[in-house]
């Protein structure tokens, strides 16, 4: 981890994140990451990237997850290298606050994937997570029955293009952020 103590958390950006990866167990890889950096005074979008990221260990997938991240051979022919992809998500968040939605899956994997490429994080070490904030300020809505991307993108009418789509979804945590903030 990046030495913070000389950083104010509120000089950092936000950074707004997601991945998709062959599954949800521990041998199981990211393939596609996705940032969307916005300043941390008036949330304003500086950036937005992604990257559909080589997977090694393809047969070790679980189908299920192959087919809602819409992986293909076609879709991914120009996937890039994990470590290279990696190294620009290190640029895209340095001096950033991770922030995504459940963002303790996202960050397993990341950490994995920078641990594997023998990276270090830019970011700080905590984050902030959509399912935490939306749980603190929409608890006591009766018009709310879960935390999922799903039910927050219906009830704030948000646009889902590409569920479980990296940049799709990273876009749809902004908004979601935005959206619980003006609560």
């Amino acid at each position: 981890m990046m030495k913070m103590n000389s950083l104010n958390f509120k000089d950092l950006d936000l950074a707004f994140v997601d991945t998709e990866t062959t599954g949800r167990g521990l041998e199981h890889e990211l393939i596609e990451i996705a940032v969307i950096r916005a300043s941390g005074y008036n949330f304003s979008i500086l950036d937005e990237w992604e990257a559909k990221i080589q997977p090694k260990k393809i047969e070790l997938a679980e189908e299920g997850a192959l087919k809602v991240n819409h992986y293909s051979g076609e879709a991914w022919k120009d996937a890039i290298p994990l470590e290279e992809a990696m190294k620009k998500f290190l640029e895209k968040t340095e001096k950033t606050i991770l922030t995504a939605h459940n963002l303790n899956f996202d960050w397993y994997y990341i950490m994995k994937a920078l641990e594997e490429c023998g990276l270090k994080a830019t970011f700080w070490f905590k984050g902030l997570d959509t399912i935490s904030l939306a749980w603190m300020k929409l608890r006591q809505d009766p018009r709310i029955k879960f935390l999922s991307v799903k039910e927050l993108c219906r009830y704030f009418d948000i646009n889902q293009e590409k569920p479980h789509s990296a940049l799709d979804d990273a876009r749809v945590t902004y908004q979601m952020f935005k959206k619980i903030l003006e609560i």
